[in-house]
């Protein structure tokens, strides 16, 4: 199953014994070289974040053992690292490996479970209001994240992997 972006943003945290909320998901900080969910944003200004290590369940809201779990970004090395470094998923413009501008990620998908990255959705804009010629990539295409933009795969080269891994049917019955 998977998730998206724009339905974690906004989730309310609970404590798992708790029926108050202890903070709202902000953002999340996906790491550029792994494609994977390394923290929840909860405040921003304070730099607040939970690792999803600590994450009990995440569905309608989030559930987390205690608001001991949510700490300052600085303390766990590899977000602040990426914080640092500015290179975000969200928000991201898109380019081919040929340098062809496929637009903006408007949002993506991550794994229920792992947390990990499955697609991006990226769409070209007008003013921020209308989007068109919107396209579905697959992380397995993300060929390098960059602080200025995406590359992924040329159209082309991903088409090629695909065929590759298709087995025709007449060499199934052989």
């Amino acid at each position: 199953m998977e998730m998206f972006y724009s339905n974690i943003v906004g989730t309310l945290v609970f404590e798992e014994d708790s029926p108050r909320p202890v903070a709202i998901v902000k953002d999340l900080v996906v790491d550029p070289d792994k494609g994977t969910t390394i923290a929840f944003v909860l405040n921003q200004n304070k730099g607040l974040v939970v690792s999803p290590m600590d994450v009990i369940s995440l569905k309608q809201v989030m559930k987390i053992n205690s608001a001991d779990n949510v700490v300052e970004a600085a303390e766990i090395l590899r977000v602040s690292e990426v914080l640092k470094s500015g290179r975000f998923v969200h928000g991201a413009k898109v380019f081919t490996k040929s340098e062809e501008y496929l637009g903006k990620v408007f949002d993506f998908s991550i794994d229920a479970k792992t947390y990990d990255l499955n697609k991006i959705f990226v769409a070209k804009d007008i003013l921020g209001l209308f989007r068109y010629n919107a396209l579905i990539i697959a992380a397995k295409n993300i060929l390098e994240v960059k602080s200025d933009k995406i590359i992924v795969k040329d159209s082309k080269e991903a088409e090629k992997e695909e065929d590759l891994g298709k087995v025709a049917v007449e060499e199934l019955a052989v």
